[in-house]
């Protein structure tokens, strides 16, 4: 099956373009989100001060480090802030934001719609839903076919009653240990791409295995890999053996945290975070590996202190910066333009 004025095109939430109109395409980030679901009390009464403190210059050295531990970090709900950060990138040249804010973590339509017509930034929305903290009350009684067809819907018809429509399907929420509605939620993800042609993208647990893991699953139930991008495979595999195992199964291999250097953040403290460098030095060797045409890049910006405005390096840090470091590094101009543009561009594309 697939959706009929969207196959050949790209959806954006101002409907569908064509996807040589897309240019430099960022495919993970959160343009407006509440991710308070991954708060961690410090567990001291220095840290529970800091913790109920606005994000400010004279905070945010600790911020840095305890990102998911402050409350006003987890939450950018701000559409003013949100254009202001995406006219940053339009003028470094960008060309798409693919926000993937999916339910559970304030998924905001109008908002996107509504940033997307004021900054001439194409947007793409995603659907379905987060990881397990995140779902409805009523999530363990609805059926594979249930959360499908709300999938279908918002990628056929819109989100509720606002016409707005989802280009692409994710993140799809997974932990580990895996759990059986994180399960349900990822097949019934793979039985809306098989329906709308939609490009599904994977949010996976913290171990090396869970990626590949994940990818078998979706094979068996019918998924189409060359459309299905596998996020944060940069703070989830290091050993480069396994790496080389999941970029064989021909999924796209989503870089994601550019600009994030944090290791072991409170919610997730056995997470290794790779600097820039160590990110670039990774994905030199994908490309020595002939998996070129596999990468995707993104800054997966979900928190205040990642914005420029509240000192970080903004969403359009690849396009300004990491590019330049790439070229120092031997990745050719023309390796850039086919993870920054053409490979995005084949990913977002309806079939």
């Amino acid at each position: 099956m697939s959706t009929p004025d969207a196959t050949g095109k790209a959806l954006t939430v101002l409907g569908p373009v064509d996807p040589n109109d897309l240019g430099i395409t960022i495919t993970h980030e959160h343009l407006v989100i509440d991710l308070s679901v991954v708060f961690v009390d410090p567990g001291d009464a220095a840290g529970r001060k800091l913790a109920e403190e606005p994000v400010s210059l004279d905070n945010l050295g600790w911020v840095r480090v305890n990102w998911s531990s402050n409350r006003d970090n987890l939450v950018q709900t701000d559409i003013e802030v949100a254009k202001r950060e995406s006219i940053r990138f339009k003028n470094a040249g960008g060309g798409t934001l693919v926000d993937v804010t999916p339910i559970g973590i304030d998924r905001n339509p109008a908002a996107l719609e509504e940033i997307s017509r004021a900054t001439g930034v194409h947007v793409v929305m995603g659907a379905g839903y987060y990881v397990w903290p995140a779902h409805p009350e009523d999530f363990t009684s609805r059926s594979v076919d249930n959360i499908a067809e709300e999938i279908i819907r918002d990628v056929q018809v819109g989100v509720g009653d606002t016409g707005i429509r989802s280009g692409i399907i994710g993140e799809i929420g997974c932990t580990w240990p895996w759990t059986d509605n994180e399960k349900k939620s990822v097949a019934a993800a793979v039985a809306a791409q098989r329906e709308t042609g939609a490009p599904l993208l994977i949010h996976p647990g913290r171990v090396q295995k869970a990626p590949i893991e994940i990818v078998n699953f979706i094979d068996r139930e019918g998924g189409d890999l060359s459309r299905t991008v596998m996020s944060h495979v940069d703070i989830r595999i290091y050993d480069r053996e396994i790496l080389r195992e999941l970029a064989a199964t021909g999924i796209y291999i989503e870089y994601d945290t550019f600009g994030l250097e944090s290791p072991f953040p409170p919610h997730a403290p056995d997470t290794l975070m790779p600097s820039d460098y160590q990110r670039i030095e990774q994905l030199a060797g994908l490309i020595d590996d002939g998996y070129l045409e596999r990468i995707v890049l993104a800054h997966d910006n979900c928190t205040k202190h990642r914005l420029r405005e509240f000192g970080g390096h903004g969403f359009d840090h690849i396009p300004t910066t990491v590019t330049g470091w790439m070229r120092r590094q031997g990745i050719t101009q023309t390796q850039i333009n086919t993870m920054l543009i053409e490979n995005p561009r084949r990913m977002l594309t309806f079939v």
